[in-house]
């Protein structure tokens, strides 16, 4: 008699950034435009993806801090409006998003109206960070308990687990999906559901709710037979 594999448990984990000055900093479009070639690429993650784990900052309609200041700092909704449309989860790593500030900044500048020279109301800081990584301590090897897992589970721990573990994952795939792999084709519509969320679209809470609701979609009564 072939003998069972036993489930191997999630463990959950929180990741927490440290932020840390670079010294650059902008006034006006021109000089943020002359500072991205010179940044480290943890500033481009800290700005992109940086703003889901500071919860003392309001959900903004823009997607990041380069999108923000262009529209609070500089007043350029339309800058405001076209940097936002960046989607990293698009690139294949963070360097990918270099020469797609600088193409933008620069088409901006080439207009030459006095938005291209305006100082802004306030500077804009590049900052770096260190990513540190938690263990809970809390775990979960059953299907049936984990869409409640990651509904108790911490913003943090949620962002690093789910948007963080895309891109650490050479595939492309969350830390939940790879953990649903070794339950075969049973798991196999929610992972196919889970691969379809664009994790760049939402807050951090609305994504969650709507990972939370397909998870208990897909793992309640019935939903693994």
């Amino acid at each position: 008699m072939k003998k069972q594999s036993r489930t191997v448990p999630f463990r959950f984990k929180e990741c927490s950034l440290l932020p840390i000055s670079t010294g650059i900093r902008a006034q006006t479009l021109r000089e943020l435009r002359s500072a991205i070639p010179e940044i480290p690429e943890s500033s481009l993650y800290y700005h992109f993806w940086g703003r889901m784990l500071r919860p003392h900052i309001p959900e903004s309609e823009f997607n990041n801090d380069f999108a923000s200041w262009a529209d609070g700092g500089l007043g350029d909704i339309e800058l405001a409006e076209e940097l936002s449309a960046i989607n990293p989860v698009k690139s294949q790593n963070l360097e990918e998003l270099r020469p797609i500030l600088e193409d933008i900044l620069e088409a901006r500048l080439e207009a030459g109206d006095f938005l291209s020279w305006k100082k802004a109301d306030r500077e804009f800081y590049f900052i770096a960070c260190k990513k540190f990584m938690f263990d809970t301590g809390r775990q979960t090897e059953s299907l049936e308990d984990f869409p409640v897992a990651v509904k108790t589970s911490s913003r943090q721990s949620f962002f690093h687990h789910f948007l963080d573990g895309r891109r650490r994952s050479p595939e492309g795939k969350d830390d939940f999906s790879l953990w649903l792999e070794q339950f075969g084709e049973r798991t196999e519509d929610i992972r196919a559901r889970l691969s379809r969320v664009d994790s760049y679209l939402f807050s951090l809470g609305e994504l969650k709710g709507q990972i939370v609701m397909l998870l208990e979609k897909g793992l309640g009564k019935g939903g693994t037979k």
